[in-house]
């Protein structure tokens, strides 16, 4: 992702709009990040993809409640998080075609 700081944005926002058109845009002001700026193009993925996470966790949520009940256990392992923005890339690079 690309970083440029909010004074930059300022004095050149016509460059900053196009390159948000082809990548997300991290916005920085005194080196802490404020914002992005991304392709609307990338928007219906992501509200997409939100939607999906929050059925994977609602469906997660009652699977752990049902196992703790019966006194099974189930772990959030760091394979699932990489799924995810494995699963979030794929979906904004076809929305790019």
């Amino acid at each position: 992702m690309k970083t440029i700081s909010s004074k930059e944005v300022q004095n050149s926002f016509g460059a900053f709009l196009d390159t948000a058109q082809r990548e997300p845009v991290m916005v920085t002001r005194r080196n802490r990040p404020v914002g992005v700026m991304l392709s609307m193009e990338n928007l219906p993925a992501i509200f997409e993809l939100a939607d999906s996470m929050r059925e994977t966790i609602k469906t997660g949520v009652k699977a752990g409640l049902a196992d703790a009940k019966a006194g099974r256990g189930q772990e959030l392992t760091d394979d699932y998080i990489d799924d995810l923005k494995t699963e979030l890339q794929a979906r904004i690079n076809s929305n790019k075609r």
